[in-house]
């Protein structure tokens, strides 16, 4: 037969009594721990997900740029927008944006969901000629003696898109260069990154 310690006398079972409240004090200490890991963890995994989802957005707005770049990335697209300058602007003209792209452009890359949540995106995109740049003078087109000079046509394309629920900008500036005769028009255009 065992006998319970803490069944005896008080002097002796105080020492007992001691022990279990001990032990609901290091219960007490390691729930406490615990839940706050749990809630570090959770705050962790909330501020990944902003971090990924801030990504994925910037990803977007920078496809959404470079595709409506890409929409007027040919020589005709280009100097048709260069051509639509009027002739008042001949010299430092601002930028020419194509008619009626934008709207285009924007509902192209709208997205919605399974849920039919969407997602509204804006994107323009425009032209500005940024004067000439003379060929150099070993140059295959600098070979030529003729009357006609030649100089590359200098225009930058630069394409914005917008996505208005996260407030994501991307704003991206190409520049090209098109060989053409010299016709002398001055322009003031800022190299691309700066």
């Amino acid at each position: 037969m065992q006998i319970d310690p803490c069944s005896k006398p008080p002097r002796i079972s105080a020492s007992c009594h001691q022990q279990k409240g001990v032990a609901l004090a290091i219960s007490l200490i390691l729930l406490a721990a615990l839940t706050i890991l749990g809630v570090a963890t959770l705050t962790g995994t909330r501020l990944n997900e902003k971090i990924t989802s801030n990504a994925q957005q910037k990803a977007i707005a920078f496809e959404v740029a470079e595709s409506a770049i890409h929409s007027v990335w040919t020589v005709d697209d280009i100097m048709t927008q260069i051509d639509a300058i009027p002739a008042s602007e001949y010299n430092n003209p601002a930028p020419v944006v194509p008619p009626g792209l934008a709207p285009l452009l924007s509902a192209n890359f709208d997205q919605t969901n399974s849920f039919g949540t969407s997602v509204d995106l804006s994107a323009a995109v425009s032209v500005q000629y940024c004067g000439e740049a003379i060929t150099p003078e070993s140059s295959e087109m600098s070979a030529n003696e003729s009357k006609i000079q030649y100089a590359g046509m200098l225009a930058d394309v630069n394409g914005i898109s917008n996505i208005q629920a996260s407030n994501t900008l991307a704003d991206h500036v190409q520049r090209a260069s098109i060989t053409r005769p010299k016709s002398g028009r001055l322009a003031a255009c800022s190299p691309p990154g700066v």
